[in-house]
């Protein structure tokens, strides 16, 4: 069973469990999923990283220690925390960025990052490297929890559709939370380039290595 870690604060069940969901409809994974603590808008900046930082270890731990979790996933486009907690845990740990950045890569050599943070996400600009072709933000939707405003898939579905008309070869998702929203169905009917959804891009890591 995969252990998710959501760097989103949220007492509502469903949105706590979305990523889980999306997984097991998807590739009929098992997982649990568990929040940190006092970060109702998630990770957005440096700051709110660096606080995410300790909290994302002491809950990879935790799941760690269960014996039904053989493998743990940081759901978060940062990657936060990451080298740290597979230096600590026995098991596989692997982050959302650098999923979805390496499965960019196997369809294009322009991608196209759309995000929420002031810059591209560290780990996925190395991962990347030449094949980066831009990186986009929505100035109305900041943090996590602006997704679901009303405006919200518009305003990302024209930042999707500039980076097209600029050449992109594939539109790579840089925050979870636009898996939540439904953004990849939303951008089917409009957009004909491959896009990559990190929730999606998590699943099939996890798949990978529960079949290995």
């Amino acid at each position: 069973m995969l252990g998710i870690i959501r760097v989103l604060t949220t007492t509502d069940e469903a949105v706590l469990g979305e990523h889980s969901r999306l997984m097991r409809e998807s590739h009929g994974i098992d997982s649990v999923s568990r929040c940190i603590a006092d970060q109702p808008h998630g990770i957005y900046n440096d700051e709110s990283e660096a606080v995410a930082a300790p909290k994302i270890l002491e809950l990879a731990a935790e799941l760690g220690s269960r014996p039904d979790v053989d493998a743990i996933s940081i759901s978060c486009a940062a990657d936060p925390a990451l080298i740290e907690a597979r230096s600590a845990l026995d098991i596989p740990v692997f982050g959302a960025g650098e999923c979805g950045a390496y499965a960019a890569m196997m369809v294009a050599d322009r991608v196209a990052v759309i995000g929420i943070g002031d810059d591209l996400p560290e780990r996925m600009r190395t991962i990347l490297g030449d094949r980066f072709h831009s990186y986009r933000v929505s100035p109305e939707h900041r943090r996590s929890t602006d997704l679901f405003a009303d405006d919200a898939l518009d305003a990302l579905t024209r930042l999707a559709q500039q980076a097209v008309d600029e050449g992109a070869g594939a539109i790579l998702f840089a925050c979870t939370g636009f898996s939540t929203i439904g953004l990849q169905a939303h951008l089917a009917s409009s957009i004909q380039i491959p896009v990559i959804d990190l929730v999606q891009s998590q699943a099939v890591a996890y798949s990978l290595i529960s079949k290995a």
